[in-house]
């Protein structure tokens, strides 16, 4: 058997893609592209201190156990609280609780 026909014949099939060109480059190895930027006359970022109180709780996600009972009252009282044109945030909710059960602890 002629593997050479098989293999001409095959070669531009779907399932034997041809292989893709390798064109030289023109342009010389040592070439270096550099761009820079163009920036008007006060586009210059402000000067920030990273450590500047933002007034803002840093909100983490985390996992907890709660009964189903709770979180279809919760899920009651967001979907009535976007019904009545609110936010509906469960987990406002629940940092409110954090907040009230943390100042009833005196913590």
């Amino acid at each position: 058997m002629d593997t050479d026909i098989i293999t001409n014949e095959l070669e531009g099939s779907a399932f034997f893609p041809k292989k893709p060109q390798q064109f030289a480059s023109s342009l010389p190895a040592s070439s270096v592209l550099t761009i820079k930027a163009t920036a008007r006359p006060g586009d210059e970022p402000a000067e920030r201190r990273p450590d500047r109180p933002t007034g803002k709780r840093v909100l983490i996600r985390r996992g907890f156990e709660y009964g189903q009972d709770q979180l279809t009252t919760l899920k009651k009282i967001s979907l009535q609280q976007q019904l009545e044109g609110g936010d509906g945030s469960m987990s406002a909710m629940v940092r409110e609780a954090l907040d009230d059960y943390f100042k009833k602890r005196n913590l």
